[in-house]
């Protein structure tokens, strides 16, 4: 399904930007130098990504997260929901009754 959105110059250079982490972080993790990367340039992608997640979702309302299939493996999955459940202080315990929560 295609989005019918105008693009101004801020969506326009927001797009290059993203395009050219992607092509970076594949690049850093080909070579294997993940390590070499901050806490804290990973914590600001991260963030990022939240918010304009959030921003998107504020304005159209809920939306499944936009992860394509093939985009994250199941350890890089489970290392980033966990990473973000101890960040929030949540538990699995209370994740599950979150998640079931009725809609």
């Amino acid at each position: 399904m295609t989005e019918n959105i105008t693009t101004t110059p801020e969506i326009a250079e927001l797009s290059a930007v993203v395009t050219r982490l992607g092509e970076l972080v594949q690049h850093v993790s080909d070579e294997e130098r993940g390590a070499e990367v901050s806490d804290e340039q990973i914590a600001d992608v991260l963030h990022a990504a939240a918010r304009l997640f959030s921003a998107k979702t504020d304005r159209v309302g809920k939306i499944a997260w936009p992860v394509r299939e093939d985009a994250l493996n199941a350890t890089e999955t489970v290392v980033l929901v966990t990473a973000l459940l101890d960040a929030a202080d949540v538990n699995l315990f209370d994740m599950a009754i979150w998640y079931r929560r009725a809609e």
